[in-house]
């Protein structure tokens, strides 16, 4: 079987309702909420006033007055205090389901996929459909083609779902594979989004005020940043401690942010580099601090 299934819990899930919901989330997330009709998911992003990362969340509208949020690497605790910090006389109500919810997320063999599917609508991207008590959406923040089942934990497994379980490992090879950011390990607090490449889902460079829009803009008109997130393979035999440094000619121009060890395969994981390490990196490779034999390399 060439279809790969893996069970996780998200950290934060918080449903927010009331007659101000959408407005309040349009002042604090970088989405257009006006523009997200019933039935639709988008991904966004709880910025600083300086514009770095402080949140992650996919969005999912449930109606009118409801929404739902969804982040598989932020604490619901913390999501829910971004969330009140700003409140004066808005209507809106948060409650915590961090506990009540998993995700199965699934993706390889294209045949496979759509014999698991054939008793319910396939999503396109930007929608979810209705799946047992649970909601099916495309998973853009895995790899392009991956799915995800949003469900209740209280809920029976479908079938022909979880025959066998992936690890955690090939999970996130997976999305490192496709030079996609995790928030907060690889982008977060002292990150901009525009270094881990998310301003193409995660930003609307067109709705009103929110929290960080003046910088998200200038750098919009700029026109780029001067540090990327990308994939990486490590060929040393010592596995260095996390976050680490990166070095080329001796001179400091990123950071490791995650290594992946699986047996028998070279360590990937992500880094944030510099403008001026790029072509070491492309060439004789980037070296890690305290560590004098290895390479950092492109993936």
């Amino acid at each position: 079987m060439n279809t790969f299934f893996y069970k996780t819990y998200p950290k934060g899930v918080i449903r927010v309702r009331e007659e101000d919901a959408e407005d309040y989330l349009q002042s604090q997330w970088t989405i257009n909420f006006k523009r997200l009709s019933k039935g639709e998911i988008r991904y966004g992003l709880r910025l600083s006033t300086r514009g770095r990362v402080l949140a992650d969340s996919f969005f999912f509208r449930l109606g009118e007055e409801e929404f739902l949020l969804v982040s598989r690497g932020c604490e619901g605790t913390e999501i829910n205090s971004l969330l009140e910090e700003n409140i004066v006389a808005d209507e809106v109500e948060f409650s915590n389901e961090s506990n009540d919810w998993e995700l199965i997320t699934v993706w390889g063999d294209k045949e496979e996929l759509s014999a698991l599917f054939k008793e319910v609508e396939r999503p396109e991207k930007g929608n979810f459909t209705q799946f047992g008590n649970g909601y099916l959406f495309e998973d853009f923040a895995i790899s392009p083609g991956a799915y995800s089942l949003l469900r209740p934990i209280s809920d029976a497994m479908p079938d022909g779902w979880m025959p066998r379980e992936a690890t955690s490992e090939c999970f996130e090879k997976q999305r490192i594979r496709f030079g996609l950011a995790s928030i907060p390990n690889e982008i977060g607090p002292d990150e901009l989004p525009q270094e881990g490449r998310l301003e193409v889902d995660a930003i609307d460079f067109n709705k009103g005020c929110y929290l960080g829009q003046e910088v998200m803009a200038r750098i919009h008109a700029m026109g780029r940043v001067r540090r990327l997130t990308v994939p990486v393979l490590w060929n040393g035999q010592k596995l260095p401690s996390l976050p680490t440094s990166l070095f080329a000619d001796g001179k400091k121009c990123g950071i490791l942010k995650s290594l992946i060890v699986q047996d028998g395969e070279k360590p990937i994981g992500m880094a944030l580099i510099h403008e001026n390490g790029i072509d070491s990196l492309e060439g004789e490779g980037l070296t890690l601090e305290g560590i004098s034999e290895g390479r950092i390399q492109p993936l």
